[in-house]
């Protein structure tokens, strides 16, 4: 919520909010003949079924007192709508415009007294709601000037022809950096410890009491290559903190999410198990053994010595060795166990016994859960500690790009946090994690990858993206 004063000396406290189908009646009470010159008659109705984003502003008392309506494409006839690009680069090369960073103003109306206060908040609601946007264009007819208003945050760029008729049209741009501008993002020092011990107490002083007063300036100074503690600073005063590290419980996260479709957050390696091997029935195993069938000495040659090590690793690889090994007992030793399980099972018939045995045993196979089997290297990091200036959170995203540059190698950020905690802005951009149904952790788990910085990609991102691609 924002307060507006009018020249006059009113003060209204208004709030942006998305535009609803009732608002339209009082939206067009505000259509004025400048507005009509300035932006053509307009269908206000269709402009909103086709609006990439549409804003009002209200009041305490729900009245409307401005409105907006932002679309991907030009507002006047000046160039195609799905290739205006070439046309405004021309106009200015420093200005990297594309349709993922652009929006074009096609409407704009407030209340006289509040007009210049109303477009403000709207432009910085915007830039808020929409963190990779980064310019707004407005186009107007070359003979009309934008007025008291528009001119407040609007810098003429240059003129272009119109497609239709000979007319030119004034190019007018709104820089994202002069409303609300991207977080710097550096290395934490010690000094930060004031500017963030506030942030921290708003929240939660939980920290403090279990860590003490100056947990903060000791984790700032105990980095290290596999700890780091990044802050993003406004006007050099720190506003945000996140401490990220390479120590990542992995065996534990296997257990209890499912990593497969992110490789187990490890490299590609020749001896990953991915897919568990194939389960022989006993009559199969039996008659194989009988029958002296080489398949099964060739089966035995051919699979892979697992080391104890390996084993330790993980307690799924033996589960499922289990019907493979039984597959492959002689006759005489299954012979032998079961009259040795005729003393517990007494006066049971031996074909009772098989079937039992057989029972049991897929019984056990259908109650574990496989796990794959990873060997590649870790390529994923996890954030520790993070914490930012409500007034700021929704750039809580430019932590990112800083983050992934201090692991060259790590693909992937990992982040949990326990079940009932609210969502907030970072985690919007995180994938959760599917957990099993045996989970025991009381944490949701979310992984962020390094592709998801990419925006535009060039050539070269390009086959970085397709290089990555094998996650997926």
């Amino acid at each position: 919520m924002s307060i507006l004063t009018s020249p006059r000396g009113k003060v209204e406290v208004v709030h942006c909010r998305r535009t609803e189908s009732q608002d339209i009646f009082c939206i067009k009470n505000l259509v004025r003949k400048f507005t009509q010159k300035l932006f053509g008659r307009l269908n206000i109705i269709y402009l909103l079924e086709k609006a990439n984003l549409a804003v009002t502003v209200c009041n305490d008392k729900e009245e409307i007192m401005a409105h907006s309506i932002f679309l991907d494409y030009p507002n006047w006839n000046v160039a195609k709508q799905d290739n205006w690009i070439p046309l405004f680069r021309e106009l200015d090369k420093e200005i990297p415009c594309t349709p993922l960073n652009t929006l074009f103003m096609h409407f704009f109306v407030a209340v006289d007294e509040y007009a210049t206060g109303c477009l403000k908040e709207i432009i910085r609601t915007v830039f808020k709601a929409v963190p990779e946007l980064y310019f707004i264009f407005l186009i107007v007819p070359t003979y009309l000037s934008l007025g008291s208003t528009l001119i407040t945050v609007f810098d003429q760029v240059g003129n272009i022809p119109c497609l239709n008729y000979n007319e030119d049209f004034a190019v007018h741009i709104c820089h994202r950096h002069n409303h609300y501008p991207q977080l710097h993002i550096r290395k934490a020092r010690v000094e930060d410890h004031d500017d963030l011990m506030p942030i921290f107490m708003h929240y939660d002083n939980t920290l403090k009491e279990i860590y003490g007063e100056y947990f903060l300036a000791e984790l700032i100074e105990a980095q290290d290559k596999d700890h780091h503690a990044v802050v993003c600073e406004v006007e050099g005063k720190a506003v945000g903190f996140m401490s990220v590290c390479t120590s990542v419980n992995l065996p534990l996260l296997h257990e209890c999410f499912d990593l497969g479709p992110f490789h187990g957050f490890c490299t590609p390696h020749p001896d990953d198990i991915l897919k568990p091997s194939r389960e022989p029935s006993l009559e199969e195993g039996e008659d194989a053994e009988s029958q002296g069938s080489p398949k099964v000495v060739e089966e035995q040659e051919m699979a892979p010595e697992i080391t104890q090590e390996k084993e330790t690793e993980t307690s799924a690889s033996c589960e499922e060795a289990l019907p493979t090994v039984l597959g492959l007992v002689s006759e005489e030793r299954l012979k032998q166990d079961m009259e040795k399980n005729l003393s517990i099972l007494s006066l049971v018939d031996e074909e009772d016994v098989a079937s039992s045995l057989s029972s049991s045993l897929l019984l056990s196979v259908e109650s574990s859960h496989f796990r794959p089997l990873y060997l590649g290297d870790p390529i994923a990091f996890c954030i520790q500690l993070f914490c930012i200036d409500e007034r700021y959170e929704a750039r809580s995203l430019d932590f990112m790009s800083f983050v992934f540059s201090l692991f060259p190698g790590k693909n992937f950020c990992l982040i949990s946090v326990p079940h009932l905690t609210p969502e907030f802005v970072l985690i919007q951009n995180f994938v959760k994690v599917v957990p099993f149904n045996n989970c025991t952790l009381d944490h949701d788990l979310y992984v962020f990858h390094r592709a998801g910085l990419l925006r535009t990609p060039t050539a070269g991102q390009r086959n970085d993206l397709q290089n990555l691609a094998w996650w997926q």
